[in-house]
């Protein structure tokens, strides 16, 4: 298995000093073979303990199949100790499972418009600090995120926004076969520490994951009381429709290693549609009508009286077209943006993500 493969050439590698390159790995497992060009599925249906363990072939497979990876040239064994211990590991947590989902969108993450330099800083930076991810955060440190876990629940709950989502997936890929019905009062909420500055959230199975930091940072932003919230909670709900439309994709194609812009397989075979840029884009969209850059616009002098009634309307279920000029509010361009798994911005200082 190609997971045992890296652990022996990082081994290797480390007892004689040496770096550890993917394109010397890829050579030794004669990885690019016609038969092997392709994404190894992770089926959404397994238990916890077999995602994590089926997970290390698919994120080895996905980042042998990175083309950025092939062009850098090596790492240093120490940013690569925690990614092999994990490969090593064998008694999973909640915690792992988070980890190893990270690791999953990492490992797709398409870095093409970066130069080199900034390419090796990103994954040096996700390598070394993935085992940073803590999902033992305690909400009750700040009574905000007691606010938006209780938004999400309402949220999910409410089928105006539940609808929202399923029809914006219906326009990607058919209902599964066995016309399973997906239950979003079974989305759970998790909010996790960790040193990624960028990342506002990913999904996983049943699982929505929220990075603190973010918030936490944005909380000390010398701007009102009341801008700063609304801002956040907007930010917030846009975050849910984001990775809430991910992980309806992925439960209708039954595999967590999916990628929208990639599903020509699932095409052939009938069970999707078309293949999207980004399905989490394609959502925001139909709920808001228009990508909505919230971490810049909290730096604008936005119409805070309209963006609140608009926050309000959406609390008691009420959706409306968002009028991102009234607003005031900075537009994204969602062109310019990485194709990846998870919820994030670069900044110039790529080496913190």
């Amino acid at each position: 298995m190609a997971a045992r493969k890296f652990l022996a050439m990082f081994t290797e590698a480390e007892q004689k000093g040496q770096f550890f390159s993917f394109k010397d790995f890829i050579c030794a497992i004669g990885f690019l073979t016609p038969d092997k060009r392709s994404k190894l599925p992770l089926n959404y249906s397994q238990s916890m303990s077999e995602i994590i363990e089926n997970s290390k072939e698919s994120i080895i497979r996905n980042f042998c199949l990175n083309p950025t990876l092939e062009k850098i040239p090596a790492f240093d064994t120490c940013v690569l100790r925690d990614l092999a211990e994990f490969f090593a590991r064998k008694n999973y947590s909640e915690n792992d499972l988070a980890q190893c989902l990270f690791l999953l969108h990492i490992s797709k993450t398409d870095c093409h418009k970066l130069d080199e330099n900034k390419a090796f800083s990103y994954f040096c930076n996700s390598f070394s600090n993935f085992h940073s991810i803590d999902t033992q955060f305690d909400i009750t440190q700040n009574e905000l995120f007691i606010e938006l876990k209780s938004i999400f629940s309402n949220l999910m709950s409410t089928k105006v926004f539940t609808d929202t989502i399923i029809k914006s997936i219906d326009k990607i890929v058919s209902q599964k076969n066995n016309t399973e019905l997906f239950n979003f009062k079974n989305l759970k909420l998790v909010f996790f520490s960790s040193k990624f500055r960028t990342v506002y959230g990913y999904s996983g199975k049943d699982r929505l994951y929220v990075n603190v930091l973010p918030i936490f940072e944005n909380l000390e932003k010398h701007i009102s009381q009341d801008k700063k919230l609304t801002v956040i909670k907007l930010n917030f709900i846009r975050l849910i429709v984001h990775e809430a439309s991910h992980v309806l994709l992925r439960f209708r194609l039954d595999d967590l290693n999916l990628s929208s812009p990639f599903l020509h397989r699932q095409i052939k075979e009938g069970k999707a549609l078309k293949n999207v840029k980004e399905c989490g884009f394609e959502t925001e969209k139909d709920f808001f009508k228009v990508c909505v850059d919230w971490e810049a616009s909290m730096g604008r002098n936005i119409n805070l009286k309209y963006c609140k009634e608009y926050l309000d309307k959406i609390l008691i279920g009420v959706l409306l077209d968002f009028d991102v000029q009234l607003a005031n509010a900075f537009k994204l361009n969602i062109e310019d943006f990485h194709s990846s798994g998870f919820s994030f911005r670069f900044e110039q200082d790529i080496c913190i993500i």
